[in-house]
């Protein structure tokens, strides 16, 4: 499992404590990632990575699990958000384990229809989690959109 833009690295540390293995925190962050492996420095089965996903080159590396709990809502609000969004789709699709791999992407600024949308020349939506929802101005909407893809063999252009 690859938590995307992981930060102090605290989900890796629940899940290994719960017996996961093979967990890898990336990060642009310096700064988070050395924080990150000073907190969990007693797992061995976590490792950290200094990488900007946007700015680096395609991953040789593939994960089955691929998890975003706000890296993609980041990048969104940058100023060269329309091109780094179009970027950081590409990269984690070569992130993926194809076939067998998924994509967890949750949301706070987007919607479900909206992200399932922007990802659909690269990811198909494998399913949907639902989530707390609620109505304002007659309009029905979620806390958070937590889309789970599976990665495209052949990506439309």
């Amino acid at each position: 499992l690859a938590d995307i833009g992981t930060g102090n690295g605290h989900l890796l540390s629940l899940l290994a404590e719960e017996g996961f293995s093979n967990l890898t925190g990336i990060d642009y962050s310096a700064s988070s990632i050395k924080l990150a492996a000073a907190i969990n420095s007693d797992k061995p089965n976590i490792m950290f990575i200094c990488r900007d996903v946007i700015n680096s080159t395609t991953s040789d590396i593939r994960h089955d699990v691929c998890l975003d709990k706000g890296t993609y809502d980041a990048i969104s609000l940058a100023n060269t958000s329309a091109s780094d969004r179009i970027t950081y789709k590409q990269r984690i699709h070569s992130m993926v384990t194809p076939e067998t791999g998924i994509f967890v992407l949750a949301s706070v600024n987007w919607t479900v229809e909206e992200l399932s949308e922007f990802y659909s020349d690269y990811f198909t939506v494998h399913y949907i989690v639902p989530c707390k929802q609620f109505t304002f101005g007659g309009v029905t909407g979620r806390d958070v959109s937590i889309v789970i893809f599976k990665p495209k063999l052949e990506v439309l252009s």
